[in-house]
C-alpha cells in the first residue's frame, strides 16, 4: 500500500506535527503536509486521504473541507478537532466529512482508521481503472466495490474471488448465515466473461421439495398435477451466464443425481420430457452447512459434494473480522440515510464500543438490521445506546468480553452486571430490572444495600450510579 498519498492539513510545520510523526513512520502511505493556503496546489497532485487538523479554529476546517470536496469529492476527508461540539460535528458531517474526531487521540486508533479509508480508496479506484478498458475484460473488479471489508483475511478472499472469475470453474461458497454469500457469487459473475449474460439465483431453502426439480430443471405442461403450462427452468433461464444455488445443503439426496449429472454433462431434461437440452452455464453454490460432515452422515451425495467443491471460498464471521465493523457501520449508515433522505447522525463512543464487540450471530445481516433499525426510530443527530433495538438488549449485555481475575468475588461481579445494565438503560430502573431478570424491588434492595439513593420512579440515580457503583475494583468490559 506505500502508493497511497495521505495529505495532512496543519497549522504546524510537518516537524512539529505530531500526527504527521505518526503517519510518516508507515510503510502504507507517503505523508505530506502543508498549510490550508497550499490546499489547492496540492490537490492538483494524488491525493488519496485528507486528513485536516486546524487547531482550535473548527470553521478552518470546514471551509477547506468545501473547497477539498468541490475539486476532490471522492477524496475521504477526516477532520481533527480539539471540540466535541455536537453542532460543529454534525455540520461537518451534513458537508461531506467522513470523520469527524475529536482530539487527544491514540496513534494505533487513527492509523487503523486511516488504512482502511485507504484500502477501501484502493479497491475503488481498481473499479475505475479497469472498468472500460476493453470488451474482453469489462466486468474485472466490477462488482467488490458492494462488499466491505479492509482487514487482511477479506483481501485474501476477494483476490483469490477475482482470480478464480476468471475461469469457468464451478465454485462452493461457505459461511454462517448473513455473511454475504450471495453478494461474493455476483461479484464473481460480474468479473467473469459472463458478465453481460444472466446472473440467476435459487434459494433451495424457500423452494417446496416437490417443486425443486421443477424449478431448476423445468417441466412441460401436463407432466404433473398442477402444471397448466411448460416452465423453463433455472438452469435454462441462466444460459451464457451464472446460476448461485444458495443453500445446496438443504437440496433434497434422491434429486442430487439428476444435478451432478446436470454438472457433468451441461445438458437438462425437463419433467416429462425425453429430450435434453444443452445449457452453457456456471455453477456457483453456497451453503451455511457443514457439507463434509453431511456426507459423512449420508446425507449429501460425496460425487456431487467434489463436483461443486472445485474452488472452495470461505466467508468469515463478522466476529472473526472485528476490524471490519467500523468500516461497514459507516458504509451502511450513508447507504440507509440515503435511502431514507436522512442527514448521516454521528455514533455515541460508546455505541461504537458495543458495535465493535457484540457477537452478531446474524453477521452482516444482522449488524444492517440493527442500523437500519435504530434509524428509522430515532431522528436524533447523535445515537446512543438507548436506540439499540429491544432484540439487542440482550446481546448487549452478553456479547462484550468481562475479564474475571481469579478469586473475584460475587457480588463484585452482580454488582459490575447491574452498574452495565442501569448505564445501558441510562438509570432507569424498571427496564434495567426487566433486562436483569429480577425484580424492581430487588434491584431497588440491592441498590440501596449498596447505597444508591433515590425515588421507586425509575428513574432515581446518585452520584455513586453516575460514576460506577465502586470506583476501586471496577472490572472493566469491552463494551
Amino acid at each position: 500500500m506505500s502508493n497511497n498519498h495521505l495529505l495532512l492539513i496543519s497549522e504546524e510545520q510537518s516537524s512539529d506535527s505530531e500526527i504527521y510523526n505518526w503517519f510518516s513512520k508507515q510503510d502504507f502511505c507517503q505523508t505530506q503536509c502543508c498549510a490550508p493556503s497550499e490546499v489547492s496546489r496540492y490537490l492538483e497532485q494524488r491525493v488519496d486521504l485528507i486528513l485536516c487538523d486546524t487547531g482550535e479554529d473548527v470553521s478552518i476546517s470546514l471551509e477547506l473541507l468545501y473547497l477539498c470536496k468541490q475539486q476532490a469529492p471522492e477524496v475521504p476527508f477526516l477532520i481533527l478537532s480539539h471540540t466535541s461540539d455536537v453542532v460543529t460535528a454534525v455540520a461537518a458531517m451534513k458537508e461531506g466529512a467522513d470523520e469527524f474526531l475529536v482530539k487527544p487521540l491514540q496513534p494505533e486508533s487513527l492509523v487503523k482508521l486511516v488504512k482502511g479509508y485507504l484500502q477501501a480508496r484502493q479497491s475503488r479506484v481498481a473499479v475505475e481503472e479497469n472498468h472500460g478498458s476493453g470488451t474482453a475484460r469489462l466486468g474485472r473488479y466490477v462488482g467488490f466495490e458492494k462488499m466491505v471489508g479492509t482487514t487482511q483475511v477479506m483481501q485474501q478472499l476477494f483476490e483469490r474471488a477475482q482470480r478464480v472469475a476468471e475461469t469457468d470453474s464451478t465454485v462452493l461458497i461457505t459461511g454462517e448465515s448473513g455473511t454475504g454469500k450471495e453478494l461474493l457469487a455476483e461479484a464473481i459473475h460480474r468479473n467473469s466473461l459472463r458478465a453481460e449474460h444472466p446472473f440467476v439465483t435459487i434459494n433451495m431453502a424457500a423452494v417446496p421439495e416437490h417443486l425443486v426439480e421443477s424449478e431448476l430443471f423445468g417441466h412441460v405442461k401436463g407432466s404433473f398435477t398442477g402444471a397448466s403450462e411448460s416452465r423453463v427452468g433455472r438452469f435454462e433461464a441462466a444460459h451464457g451466464g451464472t446460476l448461485f444455488i444458495d443453500e445446496i445443503g438443504d437440496f433434497k439426496l434422491e434429486s442430487q443425481a439428476k444435478l451432478l449429472r446436470v454438472l457433468e454433462n451441461h445438458r437438462v431434461t425437463l419433467i416429462g420430457s425425453n429430450r435434453d437440452r444443452d445449457v452453457d452455464v456456471r455453477v456457483i453454490a453456497a451453503t451455511s452447512h457443514p457439507l463434509q460432515q453431511m456426507v459423512q452422515t449420508g446425507d449429501f451425495r460425496e460425487d456431487l459434494f467434489y463436483r461443486l467443491n472445485v474452488v472452495n471460498l470461505a466467508l468469515p464471521p463478522l466476529r472473526e473480522r472485528r476490524d471490519d465493523i467500523p468500516v461497514l457501520v459507516n458504509f451502511f449508515l450513508k447507504q440507509i440515510c440515503h435511502d431514507l433522505q436522512r442527514d448521516v447522525p454521528l455514533l455515541d463512543p460508546e455505541l461504537e464500543a458495543w458495535l465493535r464487540n457484540a457477537h452478531w450471530p446474524g453477521n452482516i445481516r444482522q449488524l444492517r438490521n440493527c442500523l437500519e433499525s435504530m434509524l428509522v426510530l430515532s431522528r436524533e443527530e447523535v445515537l446512543t445506546l438507548a436506540e439499540l433495538p429491544d432484540m439487542m438488549h440482550d446481546e448487549q449485555l452478553t456479547s462484550g468480553q468481562i475479564p474475571i481475575p481469579a478469586g473475584t468475588r460475587l457480588e463484585d461481579l452482580e454488582r459490575t452486571a447491574i452498574e452495565q445494565t442501569l448505564k445501558r438503560y441510562r438509570g432507569n430502573r424498571t427496564q434495567s430490572a426487566r433486562s436483569l431478570g429480577v425484580s424492581v424491588r430487588t434491584l431497588q434492595r440491592k441498590l440501596k444495600a449498596w447505597g444508591v439513593i433515590g425515588d421507586n420512579r425509575g428513574n432515581g440515580h446518585s452520584d455513586a450510579t453516575k460514576k460506577g457503583l465502586h470506583e476501586s475494583g471496577t472490572m472493566s468490559t469491552s463494551q
